[in-house]
């Protein structure tokens, strides 16, 4: 990677839990960009309501 490509922390949307609810370990918390990328946000949805981002695809702008 060359230096004068910066790079930026996106943060994966907040889940939608259902009270009694606990999510995966393996849920995406965060992808690393380049600027002329974004991300599309992968949503798990559960039986018992819970919603969370299981996965991503970085896209270029």
């Amino acid at each position: 990677m060359s230096e004068d490509k910066q790079k930026r922390i996106v943060v994966a949307p907040q889940p939608s839990l259902v009270s009694s609810s606990s999510l995966p370990p393996n849920r995406v918390i965060s992808v690393e960009l380049e600027n002329a990328e974004d991300v599309e946000w992968v949503w798990m949805s559960l039986p018992d309501g819970t919603k969370y981002v299981s996965g991503y695809t970085i896209v270029k702008k």
